[in-house]
C-alpha cells in the first residue's frame, strides 16, 4: 500500500513497473476523475435519497472526504455493526462503505424483505461496476445470467448428487495424494494453496468432466483466476465506484485475469468442438448421440430450453470461481477447528468409519454423517463469509416503519443472530455437536442441517437468493474431510496465524496459515477400496 497519498488507495507505483513521468500523468488524471466521480455521486445521492438522510449514520463522512469513514468500515465493520445494534435497536440506519452509503437492517427485518421481488442480490454486482472491467466477464454474467446459474445448480447439480459421490471420492483421493503426499513423517504445508487445489480438482470433475478435470493447465487457470480476481476486487473497492472501470486497466491483477479468461476459452473451445463433432457423426450414422453429464453440457441444454444466449467459458469461470473460493475457505476453517479440538476430530473420524463401513459411498451415507455436518455448520456459524447480506433496490420500496428506500440504493442485513446469546448458548464457543444435538430435538431435525438456511443461520444466505449450490458444496466438503481425516494426522504449525481476515462485511481465511500433516500408518478403514 502506498502511504504517500492521503486517500490511501494503493495507486500504481514504481514497483509495478511505471516510469516516474507516467506515474505523474496517471495520478493526475486519477485524482481529477476521482474528484469528479465523488462529487457527481454525492450530488446524485443527495437528490435521490433525501428520505434516507433522516436515518442515523454510524460512520458519517467528513465534509471533504469519505475516505476515513470507508477505512473505518474496511477495518472495523464488525465492531460498527455491534455498536449500531445497541444504538439503534430494531431501527434502520446508514453506514458508509466501499459500496457507498447503504441502509443496514437487523436480522429481524429479513422475513419482511426475503422474497421482495424488487430487492436483488444479483443487482449488487452491477452496482459495484467492477464487472465492467475486461477480464471480469464472469462477474458480469453472474448479474446478467445469474438466474440461469441458479437453475442449473438447483435442477442439474442437485439431481446428480447420488451419481457423483463415488467419482468425487476417487478424484479427492488423487488430489490429496498430490498435495499432501504419502509420507508418514510430519511435513509443513501452507494449507490454503493445497486445499484450493484439492477443491479445484473435485469441482472440475463434475463441472467439466474427466478430460479437463485432470488438465493441469485448466486447473492452473482456475486457481490463479480465483486468487487474482479476489485480490483485484479487494483493491478496486477502495476506489470510488465510478472510477473503478478506469483504474482497473492499471492493476497487474486485472491484466492477469484478462489473460486467464482468454486462456480458459482456448482450453474449453476444442473440447466443445470435439463433442459437437461426435454428436454430428452419431446423427449422420443413425446412432444415439453421446451423453455428457457435466456443466459443459448443462449450460447448452438449459439455454436452448429458454432460448437464451450463453457463453460456456464464462459460465465455467463463474461456477468454478465461486465454488473454489467459498468451499476452500470453509474447508480450511473447519479443519483448523477440528485440529484445535482433538476429541471432536476423533469423534468425527469414528462416525465416518462406522457409516462408510456399513453403507459405502452413497448420498445417504453423507446425510447420516450428522456430527460432521454439525461441525461444518458450527464453523460456518462462527466464521461466515459475510457478516451482512446485501440486496440492491430495483424499485422504490417502503419498509414497514415508513422508511422509503429509493431505486438504486443498497440494503444490507446484519447476520448477528448467528452469534446472539439469545439464540445460541455460549455463541462464541465452537461446539462440534451443537447442531447434531439440535437435530435430535423434535421439530428441529431439518433446521439443524448444514444446507438449511434461516434467520438464525445465514451461512449459505437465506430466502430466494440462498446459495443454490449448497447441497453440492456440502457433499464435496464431507467427502474431502473423510479423506483428510481418515488418511492424515494434523497439527498447527507453531505461531501460525489462525484468525479470519476481515474486509468490511466480508471474512476470508488467512492466506499465511500453516499446518503440519502426515500420512497415518494405521487407518480404521481403507476408504479408497470402498
Amino acid at each position: 500500500m502506498n502511504e504517500t497519498y492521503p486517500f490511501n488507495f494503493g495507486f500504481p507505483s514504481l514497483e509495478e513497473g511505471w516510469s516516474p513521468r507516467d506515474l505523474i500523468i496517471v495520478h493526475s488524471v486519477l485524482y481529477l476523475v476521482g474528484f469528479i466521480s465523488v462529487m457527481s455521486t454525492a450530488y446524485a445521492w443527495s437528490i435521490s435519497n433525501a428520505s434516507l438522510k433522516k436515518l442515523p449514520c454510524v460512520n458519517p463522512p467528513n465534509f471533504f472526504s469519505n475516505a476515513q469513514a470507508k477505512r473505518q468500515f474496511r477495518d472495523s465493520a464488525k465492531d460498527m455493526l455491534q455498536k449500531a445494534r445497541k444504538q439503534y435497536p430494531n431501527r434502520p440506519y446508514r453506514m458508509t462503505t466501499d459500496y457507498g452509503e447503504v441502509v443496514v437492517l437487523q436480522s429481524e427485518w429479513f422475513d419482511e424483505i426475503r422474497n421482495n421481488p424488487h430487492l436483488s442480490f444479483l443487482g449488487t454486482v452491477a452496482q459495484e461496476r467492477i464487472c465492467e472491467i475486461p477480464g471480469f466477464e464472469p462477474l458480469a454474467a453472474l448479474g446478467e445470467e445469474g438466474v440461469l446459474v441458479q437453475i442449473i445448480a438447483r435442477k442439474q447439480l442437485t439431481k446428480l448428487l447420488n451419481q457423483v459421490t463415488a467419482p468425487l471420492s476417487e478424484e479427492i483421493a488423487l488430489a490429496v495424494s498430490i498435495n499432501l503426499g504419502e509420507s508418514t513423517v510430519w511435513r509443513e504445508i501452507k494449507s490454503l494453496p493445497a486445499l484450493r487445489d484439492i477443491t479445484a480438482r473435485m469441482s472440475s470433475r463434475v463441472f467439466v468432466g474427466d478430460e479437463l478435470a485432470r488438465n493441469e493447465e485448466w486447473l492452473r487457470i482456475l486457481k490463479n483466476y480465483t486468487v487474482d480476481a479476489f485480490k483485484a476486487i479487494n483493491r478496486l473497492t477502495k476506489y470510488p465506484v465510478n472510477l473503478r472501470p478506469y483504474i482497473g486497466w492499471l492493476f497487474p491483477e486485472c491484466r492477469r485475469i484478462r489473460d486467464y479468461y482468454k486462456r480458459a476459452r482456448e482450453v474449453i473451445d476444442p473440447i466443445l468442438e470435439k463433442r459437437d463433432r461426435m454428436k454430428q457423426a452419431a446423427l449422420a450414422s443413425g446412432q444415439p448421440a453421446p451423453v455428457f453429464n457435466d456443466a459443459l453440457e448443462w449450460i447448452i441444454q438449459e439455454s436452448e430450453e429458454r432460448n437464451s444466449g450463453y457463453d460456456t467459458a464464462t459460465f465455467q469461470m463463474i461456477v468454478s470461481t465461486v465454488a473454489i473460493n467459498t468451499t476452500t475457505d470453509l474447508l480450511q476453517a473447519v479443519l483448523i477447528d477440528l485440529i484445535q479440538h482433538p476429541d471432536a476430530m476423533q469423534a468425527v473420524r469414528d462416525e465416518i468409519v462406522q457409516i462408510l463401513k456399513t453403507d459405502g459411498w452413497k448420498k445417504s451415507s453423507l446425510y447420516n454423517m450428522k456430527l460432521l455436518d454439525s461441525a461444518l455448520k458450527e464453523t460456518q456459524r462462527i466464521n461466515p463469509v459475510f457478516t451482512a447480506m446485501r440486496r440492491s433496490v430495483d424499485m422504490d420500496t417502503v419498509l414497514s416503519d415508513g422508511t422509503v428506500v429509493k431505486k438504486g440504493s443498497r440494503i444490507h442485513i446484519d447476520t448477528h443472530r448467528m452469534v446472539d446469546p439469545e439464540v445460541y448458548e455460549n455463541p462464541e464457543e465452537w461446539k462440534c455437536d451443537r447442531f447434531s444435538e439440535m437435530r435430535s430435538q423434535p421439530g428441529k431435525e431439518h433446521l439443524a442441517q448444514l444446507v438449511t438456511t434461516s434467520i438464525d443461520h445465514f451461512g449459505f444466505g437465506h430466502g430466494q437468493h440462498a446459495c443454490p449450490g449448497r447441497f453440492f458444496a456440502a457433499n464435496e466438503l464431507k467427502i474431502a474431510l473423510c479423506h483428510l481425516l481418515i488418511k492424515y494426522d494434523w497439527k498447527l504449525a507453531p505461531g501460525t496465524p489462525l484468525d479470519m481476515v476481515r474486509l468490511g462485511f466480508s471474512r476470508v481465511v488467512n492466506t499465511e496459515t500453516k499446518l503440519f500433516c502426515r500420512r497415518r500408518e494405521k487407518v480404521e478403514l481403507d476408504i479408497d477400496s470402498i
